[in-house]
């Protein structure tokens, strides 16, 4: 599995990308939408590293507030999933 956001049939014509290489990994593609469009998944996806990231940081975070939450979907979030998840896991304690 691979995955990228930079246009690779782009990237072939300008010669920056191997052609037989993309036909091999385009064999069956999954077009994941950025979290900005998902805005529905962010509570879902913060509930999920919650219970990680407080574990690690040996915290007691029960749950994530609503306000939390609110200022969460708002956010654009540039760097997908991987930004969500070293935001959740930045704080230890309760939002």
């Amino acid at each position: 599995m691979a995955s990228t956001y930079r246009d690779l049939e782009a990237a072939i014509r300008d010669g920056a990308f191997r052609e037989d290489l993309y036909y091999r990994l385009a064999v069956f593609p999954i077009d994941v939408p950025p979290l900005r469009e998902r805005h529905e998944d962010i509570p879902l996806l913060a509930e999920h590293f919650r219970p990680k990231h407080a574990q690690r940081l040996g915290a007691a975070v029960k749950a994530i507030s609503p306000a939390a939450t609110v200022l969460l979907a708002r956010y654009g979030w540039p760097g997908n999933v991987r930004e969500l998840e070293n935001v959740i896991g930045l704080r230890g304690s309760p939002a």
